[in-house]
């Protein structure tokens, strides 16, 4: 899901993926909202997922278990299809 949130007033929701191949290939969609408390509302769970964040370094990621590197490598592979 993509989402978009400008000025705290309008926001895009969607599954569309911005590049000429998907756009011209694939059947997605996304809705216009323009709803003030829609979008606080977004924003809000916008910036609590952010405030929860951390930065992941070269160190942790090599210390994964094989099969969560294993998942990552094949979601990897297949990006430029999901």
């Amino acid at each position: 899901t993509k989402l978009l949130l400008v000025d705290e007033h309008w926001s895009l929701i969607g599954s569309t993926n911005w590049d000429a191949r998907s756009l011209r290939l694939n059947f997605e969609y996304n809705l216009v909202c323009i709803n003030e408390e829609l979008a606080q509302t977004l924003n809000s769970l916008v910036d609590a997922r952010v405030g929860s964040a951390r930065r992941l370094g070269m160190a942790e990621l090599r210390d994964l278990p094989v099969l969560a590197r294993l998942r990552n490598g094949v979601a990897r592979l297949m990006s430029p299809y999901l």
